[in-house]
């Protein structure tokens, strides 16, 4: 499926309708994703929700289900940890993944999402190590005059926020470039060290030489 700008931006405009009409005190945030996703997270979304877009409207495709009766019924949060979302990832490790955020307050606005599912009070101590690793490379190819990192949960799936501060600047969220996201990708990724292969013995060919040569002794 592959959409005009005009028909990605009816089809978004038919899913945040629906999303407005749903319970939920998350439904902002929800409709502030779905306004940024590109084409393919955009097919990947109806995907998922089991939706076609026909003759100019959004049809639910396939036998309603429990998950495809309401709007999302997977957390973002989870789609860009499968990769089924497009992200711009920054650094990662077994158990989170540090992404750049897409809508963000400020420049350098990151996000570290846990890789299972779980409570905003349960959240690895290596997701909480990553975002404090994060934090610490902002502010060093950034220079923010400070940097706050603090939890949230977004569709019941926790995150952590790292936001760089300037003093003469005011945290507003805004929609970022796509050329501006890849630079900042580039300067705050951090590769992952390949392990170092032990080195393999050699032998003490000095120690060897001075053995004494046992030969076979000849019959007379």
């Amino acid at each position: 499926m592959t959409f005009t700008p005009e028909e990605s931006a009816e089809v978004k405009k038919q899913i945040i309708a629906q999303v407005e009409k749903m319970p939920g005190e998350n439904n902002k945030a929800l409709v502030e994703q779905i306004n940024q996703l590109d084409d393919p997270g955009l097919e990947t979304f109806l995907k998922q929700n089991n939706i076609d877009f026909k003759d100019g409207q959004l049809q639910q495709s396939g036998a309603p289900s429990e998950q495809s009766e309401g709007l999302p019924d997977k957390p973002i949060f989870e789609s860009i940890i499968s990769g089924e979302l497009p992200s711009y990832k920054i650094a990662e490790n077994p158990k989170a993944l540090a992404i750049l955020e897409l809508n963000p307050l400020s420049k350098g606005h990151s996000l570290v999402i846990p890789k299972q599912k779980t409570s905003a009070e349960k959240i690895p101590k290596s997701a909480l190590t990553l975002a404090q690793k994060i934090g610490k490379r902002i502010k060093s190819k950034l220079k923010p005059d400070d940097i706050k990192i603090e939890t949230f949960s977004f569709q019941d799936y926790p995150a952590i926020n790292i936001i760089p501060i300037w003093k003469d600047k005011q945290l507003e969220k805004t929609k970022a470039e796509e050329s501006e996201l890849k630079k900042l990708q580039k300067k705050l990724e951090t590769k992952t060290r390949a392990k170092r292969q032990p080195k393999p013995k050699t032998e003490n060919t000095k120690t060897k030489s001075n053995l004494p040569t046992i030969r076979e002794r000849l019959p007379y």
